[in-house]
């Protein structure tokens, strides 16, 4: 599996004009936590995960020595599902592609995509609030979530 990175204007999605949506009613007993502020005890991932869904890719270029891009994926597991960044190490030598786990919650009937609606939610939230996260950049590519979708998170955050 690779993560995209687009590398010419027209490889990126269409970010100018999108449509306003609402971000879809979380389930009442989906149960979110970020893993660094919450650590998951029991089953803990190891390693690189395997059959994940790509929810997006975004970007945040603060100046030319100090940027940020983030690629969500999710993960089933048999009784949870587990969010995880796939991004860019540009501080190793050479560069390389490194997991992070992220988020975790319990398995809950729906919507997939309401699912992974409020996972990234929750993350960005926790983000902002903890580590100073501003809004990103700009949408590096879609997958499960469309740039109408991620604009809508990102309203409801920032």
């Amino acid at each position: 599996m690779k993560t995209f990175v687009p590398m010419t204007q027209d490889q990126f999605p269409q970010q100018r004009l999108y449509e306003v949506v609402d971000l879809p009613t979380k389930p009442e007993n989906l149960n979110i936590h970020v893993d660094w502020l919450n650590p998951l005890q029991k089953n803990r991932p190891k390693g690189s995960p395997r059959k994940v869904i790509y929810l997006f890719g975004v970007e945040w270029a603060w100046s030319p020595a100090h940027s940020r891009m983030d690629h969500y994926y999710l993960n089933l597991k048999p009784n949870q599902w587990f969010m995880w960044n796939h991004w860019l190490d540009d501080h190793s030598d050479p560069w390389k592609w490194e997991w992070i786990f992220l988020s975790y919650a319990n398995h809950v009937d729906g919507d997939l995509k309401t699912l992974a609606t409020h996972m990234v939610l929750d993350f960005w939230n926790n983000d902002r609030d903890h580590q100073g996260l501003d809004h990103f950049h700009l949408i590096s590519n879609t997958g499960l979530l469309s740039v109408d979708d991620v604009q809508a998170i990102a309203k409801e955050v920032w």
